[in-house]
């Protein structure tokens, strides 16, 4: 009897290709196995299919997860150089930022400083703006300040030592800076200004300056002139007086006047006969031959005396004590010093020129310049 169900011929299964294989090798590879078994040996039972699919499923995951560590440990890898660079960046970054603070706090420190300075210019430039404006307003004020001054120095001159020159220079002076501001409401004082410069102007000067010096000057000579009791120095004499009428003529003829005495002609025998070694003197007062080496000190500082006190007479414009020293003076140049040395000459031309100089002159006052000064102060 046949089978009603008759078993299909077993399918030979292909041989399972190598993993990793693929091609003429893969194909020849079951060949070559067919062909090692031994001749008689039974076929080797074919793989199932479904096995065949594990098995390269499992291939498959394993060569996933191979590939899957490989790339785990190098994003491992990459993700510590990342770290360290990003720490390295991190403290990069730190230090830039104390040093931009640091920076930031220099900059704000030297903001604050120039600030402060531009403070204190804009203070001192509204300092100086406001100066300028009181200077501006106050140049007339000061102008007349300067100007009152100038005459105040003038009339304390003129009260106190007469000095005419400090006086008539002050009041120039005075003059001279209102020209510079040249206000009209100042007209008057000009005015007046002008006319005490032309009294004092017109006003006559005395020289105390110039006859102190010459009062030092005969002072610091005294120790120089010769006196009566001392011997005849060599040298020319000053000369004498002019000689009385007649004289010349008689001296001519040979003949002494009648009035001349009988020492006249005794003196003009021993100067005929002898010449220049015996000389005869004449003098006013016999006692002033007589004075030793102390007396002659003496002589010389009351001299000396006189003059200074002269010239500290002089300084105060008191007239009658100037002219009472001097006096005093001209009397003992008179009587103890040799007039006719030309030293004692020049001093006693000297004396007597002084003594004939004005002390005690008109001095003008500044009482206009005073007024008008006290009336534009009053308009002000």
């Amino acid at each position: 009897m046949s089978n009603p169900n008759p078993t299909p011929p077993a399918e030979t299964a292909p041989a399972p290709a190598m993993p990793g294989r693929t091609g003429p090798a893969a194909d020849a590879a079951p060949a070559s196995a067919a062909a090692t078994l031994p001749v008689g040996a039974p076929p080797p039972a074919p793989m199932p299919r479904g096995a065949r699919g594990s098995w390269l499923l499992a291939v498959l995951l394993g060569v996933l997860a191979a590939a899957g560590l490989t790339a785990y440990v190098g994003l491992e890898r990459s993700n510590a150089a990342l770290v360290q660079r990003l720490q390295q960046l991190e403290s990069e970054g730190a230090a830039a930022a104390e040093r931009g603070e640091q920076a930031l706090r220099a900059a704000r420190a030297e903001t604050q400083r120039l600030a402060d300075d531009l403070e204190r210019l804009r203070q001192q430039r509204a300092d100086l703006d406001q100066l300028y404006l009181d200077l501006t307003r106050g140049r007339d004020e000061a102008a007349l300040w300067e100007v009152e001054r100038l005459v105040t120095v003038a009339a304390q001159e003129l009260q106190v030592g007469g000095n005419l020159g400090t006086a008539l220079a002050a009041l120039q002076a005075a003059d001279a800076r209102l020209a510079r501001i040249d206000r009209p409401q100042w007209v008057n004082l000009r005015r007046a200004l002008t006319g005490d410069i032309e009294r004092l102007r017109s006003a006559p000067a005395v020289d105390l300056t110039g006859l102190a010096v010459k009062l030092d000057q005969l002072a610091a000579a005294v120790d120089g002139w010769p006196l009566l009791a001392e011997p005849p120095r060599k040298g020319p004499l000053a000369p004498a007086a002019p000689a009385a009428p007649g004289a010349a003529e008689a001296a001519a003829r040979g003949s002494v006047p009648a009035d001349a005495g009988v020492w006249a002609s005794v003196r003009r025998w021993l100067r005929e006969e002898f010449g220049g070694l015996l000389q005869i003197r004449q003098v006013d007062t016999p006692e002033a031959l007589l004075l030793d080496a102390t007396q002659q000190r003496l002589a010389r500082q009351q001299m000396r005396l006189r003059l200074l006190n002269a010239r500290q007479a002089l300084l105060q414009r008191n007239d009658k004590l100037y002219r009472a020293d001097l006096g005093e003076a001209q009397q003992l140049l008179g009587r103890y010093f040799d007039a006719r040395q030309p030293a004692v000459a020049a001093a006693a031309a000297q004396l007597n020129s002084m003594a004939q100089a004005p002390l005690s002159v008109d001095v003008p006052r500044v009482d206009a310049t005073l007024a008008a000064l006290r009336a534009a102060r009053g308009g002000r």
